[in-house]
């Protein structure tokens, strides 16, 4: 059957599961996953990323040569048709996902930009998973991605306001906020909640995902670890990053004495951040690899220089690859 025909095959749009990196999705879409109606839900940064800020869509050709660099896209076993429009070629992905699970139900994972899937998937519904922010925080310091708790609420306060932009245009019934503390104290309650929500019944096949991965469900003890692990300076930066946002978002503060910055304390944090970050990346990647990496990004825009870039980039992936579950 010609692509252009099989991209458009019936089928209901695809559901995406958003949040916050380090908030919990991976275990949610494991549990989703092993729904016997619901497809593997795999993240799909590299369709939103690729169309974030544009008001045209990517250029098809360089967008299907650049695919392998993306670590979820190797893994997803894809085969893009760069005869397709962009639009036709991502739905595609959902077609391939559909005929390989034998499911109905497509979903995917996104962390960043997913406000930006509607331009492409109108009648798409979305399920939130909102972890308390000085988790994310210091779970995002942990992986290496922030240098202190200050810098790493950057990445709940993203997805909060991806999730606020969605809400003003999307309908409630096509939008669902799941909390991490709920899905952690009562998994069955909040993923029957979730399956209604995506029109089917809920399944204890959903909860045995310790049978074939390295991933165990949700337990009590991982809600809002962070009043047991988190030292006071954590839980004050974050809570002065975020202000009213916070309360806004359904997280008690911790009735610690808030952290008052001056313009140099905030400097100070930036820079702690940074540090902490370049320490956190030399330590995981080693001084050499580390350091052929930053120079290669600098040049890669110079012609000759992006081939260098992404054999670093490879190298480095190999090694995340290592360490993630």
């Amino acid at each position: 059957m010609p692509a252009a025909i099989r991209s458009f095959l019936p089928g209901p749009a695809p559901f995406f599961l958003v949040g916050a990196p380090r908030s919990g999705t991976t275990v949610l879409r494991l549990l989703l996953g092993h729904h016997p109606r619901i497809c593997r839900c795999d993240e799909i940064e590299y369709v939103a990323s690729a169309i974030a800020g544009r008001t045209d869509w990517p250029e098809v050709a360089s967008y299907v040569r650049d695919l392998p660099q993306h670590i979820d896209f190797r893994s997803s076993g894809f085969v893009p048709d760069a005869s397709l429009s962009f639009p036709e070629l991502v739905n595609d992905f959902f077609v391939q996902l559909r005929a390989a699970d034998g499911c109905e139900l497509a979903g995917a994972t996104v962390h960043n930009h997913f406000d930006e899937l509607l331009r492409i998937w109108p009648d798409a519904r979305f399920i939130h998973l909102d972890r308390d922010p000085r988790d994310v925080a210091r779970s995002c310091v942990a992986m290496g991605w922030a240098g202190n708790a200050w810098a790493g609420a950057e990445f709940w306060m993203r997805a909060d306001a991806a999730w606020s932009r969605l809400c003003a245009v999307l309908p409630e019934d096509r939008r669902l906020e799941v909390k991490f503390d709920g899905l952690a104290s009562d998994a069955e309650a909040e993923l029957s909640r979730i399956t209604a929500f995506l029109g089917v019944d809920f399944d204890p096949e959903m909860l045995e995902i310790e049978r074939d991965t390295t991933y165990r469900r949700p337990h009590p003890r991982g809600a809002c670890s962070w009043r047991d692990d988190a030292s006071e300076d954590e839980v004050r930066q974050v809570e002065a990053r975020l202000g009213p946002r916070l309360l806004a978002a359904g997280h008690a503060p911790s009735g610690l004495p808030p952290l008052r910055l001056s313009p140099l304390g905030r400097v100070a944090l930036q820079l702690g951040h940074r540090i902490g970050r370049m320490r956190s990346s030399q330590k995981r990647y080693g001084l050499l690899l580390w350091a052929a990496a930053s120079l290669a990004r600098r040049l890669a825009p110079l012609e000759g220089f992006r081939a260098p870039r992404r054999r670093a980039r490879a190298a480095m992936d190999a090694i995340d690859e290592t360490r993630l579950k």
